[in-house]
């Protein structure tokens, strides 16, 4: 006769709550990114460019771009995915199958973004809200993003915040990225991206395809990039001509910030920095990393004074640095170059 096997309720009773736990986060997942989407959708837009390009001694060549774009303002402003305003004929952009048409209010090369106005307003749109202050997620937050690929109506896209770098490979950023697990294809590039809590954390603006990842300009520098693009029709950038880079200490634990090279006569010399200072901190902040000099730079503006504070030879010194114009340090044949596409 066969023994019979017998399983308490009290045994089976975790696998069974866990299992019920996992099907509520799922839904519980589900209803946030609907909800995300059903929010926001309606601000999302198609933008289209037709720039325009001509060599010596050819006939111009137009050639149509497509990108994502979302309004932040009741009055229609539109941000998108960079584009040249000398070299552009035509903005317009697209919601719910009508067109319209859209001037150039500013465009920034490095951070690959353009501001938009459009001139004859749709009856009815939704605008997302910049949040200045608000805060930078963790690694492994959820993270959503609305696009308009091609010619289809906004998507809903999830992932989760992966990282946070002021460059990749040989690119160095003007402030540090977010990165999100999130893969931007076609006409994606201008997308917002939102955190689980409904509130926009960044524009997509870059894409990672080896990695089936994103970057994303976070919404506080988003909103500094947004006011300077208002004023100036460009965003003014403050440079210290001095390269730094980021080594561990002498116990290969953490990280420092040394002073790699100085151009020769600039304010930073003259002012008295040295190659292989150590910095300790900028206007009273701590600097643990590259991304932390960065992002404090980035949020000053051409002629304020940065604090500097290093260590030489085992001594602390400070010294009053001038930020200078980045245009007193680009040649007339140079140009800016953008952000990662």
């Amino acid at each position: 006769m066969a023994a019979r096997t017998f399983v308490s309720i009290g045994a089976i009773l975790p696998f069974l709550q866990n299992a019920a736990a996992q099907e509520s986060g799922l839904v519980d997942l589900q209803s946030t990114i609907q909800s995300v989407y059903q929010e926001h959708a309606k601000a999302v837009v198609r933008v289209k460019v037709a720039t325009e390009k001509q060599s010596e001694g050819s006939e111009p060549n137009v050639v149509l771009r497509v990108f994502s774009g979302f309004f932040i303002s009741d009055k229609g402003q539109v941000l998108t995915s960079y584009m040249p305003p000398n070299e552009t004929t035509r903005v317009w952009i697209e919601q719910n199958g009508i067109s319209y048409l859209a001037d150039i209010i500013g465009a920034d090369a490095r951070t690959n973004v353009a501001l938009l106005q459009i001139i004859n307003l749709p009856n009815s749109f939704d605008y997302i809200e910049l949040i200045e202050s608000k805060d930078r997620q963790t690694i492994g937050a959820f993270a959503f993003a609305i696009t308009s690929p091609l010619d289809f109506e906004p998507t809903p896209k999830f992932g989760l915040v992966t990282g946070f770098e002021s460059h990749f490979a040989e690119v160095e950023f003007p402030f540090t990225y977010t990165r999100l697990s999130i893969p931007i294809g076609p006409a994606e590039g201008g997308s917002p991206a939102f955190d689980a809590n409904n509130e926009l954390t960044g524009i997509v603006m870059a894409t990672l395809p080896e990695v089936n990842s994103s970057y994303i300009i976070p919404s506080k520098a988003l909103a500094r990039i947004v006011s300077q693009l208002s004023q100036y029709q460009k965003v003014r950038y403050g440079v210290i001509p001095v390269e730094f880079e980021e080594k561990a200490d002498a116990y290969n634990i953490n990280k420092r910030v040394l002073v790699k090279t100085i151009v020769t006569g600039s304010p930073a010399e003259r002012g008295g920095l040295r190659a292989k200072d150590e910095l300790i901190s900028l206007d009273g902040i701590a600097v643990e990393s590259l991304n932390g000099v960065r992002d404090l730079l980035f949020f000053k503006d051409p002629g304020d004074f940065i604090l500097f504070k290093v260590k030489r030879d085992d001594k602390e010194l400070d010294f009053a640095i001038l930020l200078e114009p980045q245009e007193d340090h680009i040649r007339k044949s140079e140009t800016a170059k953008p952000g990662p596409n």
